[in-house]
């Protein structure tokens, strides 16, 4: 993609006119200003599609004979865009191989809270489990993006799926920084849907 606007603007303008379905792009960390720069953030700030970040050097889980949807970690906060990023994997459900399905608490819970939250993210497995997705759901602690990565690495995950609503409500967890700072730490593929 060549051009005179910035490397975002001309990836997002090929994808409309391509009538994309999805935007793949690789990362280079060690190149000066990809991260830092705001290419990757100006992206999931402003893509309409879903959007798979790649890092060049990622082994997805460490072994590179596994595909990219053997071992997906799927988080959720139960926003908007977490659903349609739960609707997306459903749709793929041919090619997932284990699913597992993470929520991250940012404030101390009451045992009402926990009781709650282990209903809502069981009631997202027993779907998958309809939808011969096998899955299984768990809840971390923590700062949210620290612990979406170490989700991944506790699961061996070869991909991140996460929903991103760039003009929703501030309280959105996804809506923050969080989808950007897990596409920046990750090591491995991040699949963002808008």
């Amino acid at each position: 993609v060549e051009g005179s606007k910035p490397l975002p603007s001309r990836i997002l303008e090929t994808a409309d006119r391509e009538h994309a379905s999805l935007v793949v792009t690789r990362l280079n960390r060690e190149r000066k200003g990809l991260f830092r720069g705001g290419t990757v953030r100006d992206l999931i700030r402003n893509t309409r599609y879903p959007l798979l970040l790649i890092e060049e050097n990622a082994t997805g889980g460490g072994s590179s004979t596994r595909g990219l949807f053997d071992s997906v970690i799927l988080a959720t906060d139960w926003s908007d865009s977490a659903n349609k990023a739960f609707l997306y994997i459903i749709g793929l459900k041919e090619i997932v191989g284990v699913l597992d399905i993470v929520y991250v608490m940012n404030e101390k819970p009451t045992v009402k809270d926990i009781r709650q939250l282990k209903e809502r993210i069981e009631e997202l497995r027993r779907i998958c489990l309809e939808e011969e997705i096998d899955a299984e759901s768990h809840i971390y602690a923590g700062k949210t993006a620290a612990e979406i990565i170490l989700a991944s690495k506790d699961y061996d995950a070869t991909l991140i799926v996460m929903g991103y609503n760039s003009k929703g409500p501030v309280q959105e967890i996804f809506s923050g920084d969080t989808c950007i700072r897990v596409a920046e730490e990750s090591t491995v593929p991040v699949l963002i849907i808008p």
